[in-house]
């Protein structure tokens, strides 16, 4: 980025702020990629200047439901699923081309998907590691165990077909302003940039206060009563799901405030590795705060 692009950049995200533009932000957690029931949720979010007020928590039937609201909304949806598989296993099974991995959402069942990187622990090896995983120090989207990562990835990447003619994916197509644009996000590595947990209902009270303190003072955080409502279970428990779709929501949200993501898909971001976004074209960028 240019110093001259860097300050229009900068004069845009300050008058964005003093204007108080209103965006509707979307979180989601994608954990029913396999079986939705109780599984898949969704965080609206409104941010207006430098405060994102959580407005509401809803949980999806069906998988269909989460492309319905992709589709009706254009608006940014920070997706919590992988969007891409490692550099490696991309040349080994896709011709190096994330186009291509798409393009085959359905030339393979569920089985016969897993069966094609073997039985991966974790991600502990790097061939089975994105640049963009070892920076939010995650697991591999191709891991079986101990939790099945590449389930999400199967049906994320259904997901992303379906969607892609009416959608921007970042940042893997071009920019389009009509539709919603879709964001890769990781809502493990906020709770722990935050210090706090998701099955603690105090969470919602701390939440505000400990972004400031850990993030950004200057960004304000709020969350309404429907939508505290909409993480708990029938005992009264935050479910833990829903909790995480919050935090898509946030790390969206505050990307957009603070790197203006959304207009400017060309250039690095601040938070990015050099390595990451080398690689990003085919394995694609985690979205985080910092």
């Amino acid at each position: 980025m240019t110093l001259l692009t860097g300050h229009r950049r900068a004069i845009r995200l300050e008058t964005n702020r003093l204007k108080g533009e209103n965006m509707d932000i979307y979180g989601c957690d994608f954990s029913g990629a396999k079986n939705p029931e109780g599984k898949i949720f969704v965080t609206r979010g409104k941010l207006i200047g430098n405060e994102l007020s959580i407005e509401e928590v809803i949980s999806c039937e069906d998988r269909l439901d989460l492309l319905y609201l992709i589709k009706k909304t254009s608006a940014p949806w920070g997706l919590d699923f992988p969007f891409a598989i490692p550099m490696h296993h991309l040349q080994s099974h896709y011709s190096s081309s994330w186009a291509t991995f798409i393009q085959e959402a359905y030339s393979d069942t569920r089985e016969q998907f897993k069966s094609r990187f073997g039985t991966v622990h974790s991600g502990k090896s790097d061939i089975d590691l994105r640049e963009t995983d070892i920076a939010v120090n995650g697991k591999s989207p191709i891991s079986a165990t101990p939790i099945a990562m590449n389930g999400m990835l199967y049906g994320g990447r259904k997901l992303l077909f379906n969607l892609q003619k009416e959608v921007s994916i970042y940042p893997f197509t071009s920019y389009k302003k009509e539709g919603s644009h879709l964001y890769e996000v990781y809502p493990s590595h906020l709770w722990k940039t935050l210090h706090l947990k998701s099955n603690d209902a105090a969470t919602f009270e701390a939440m505000n206060a400990n972004f400031k303190t850990q993030i950004d003072k200057s960004f304000n955080l709020s969350i309404t009563p429907q939508a505290i409502q909409g993480t708990l279970n029938a005992n009264g428990e935050p479910n833990l799901h829903g909790m995480d779709s919050i935090m898509a929501c946030i790390v969206m949200a505050y990307c957009i405030f603070k790197y203006d993501i959304d207009n400017n898909w060309e250039g690095c971001p601040s938070f990015a590795t050099e390595q990451e976004w080398d690689h990003s074209s085919q394995e694609g960028l985690i979205l985080r705060v910092k």
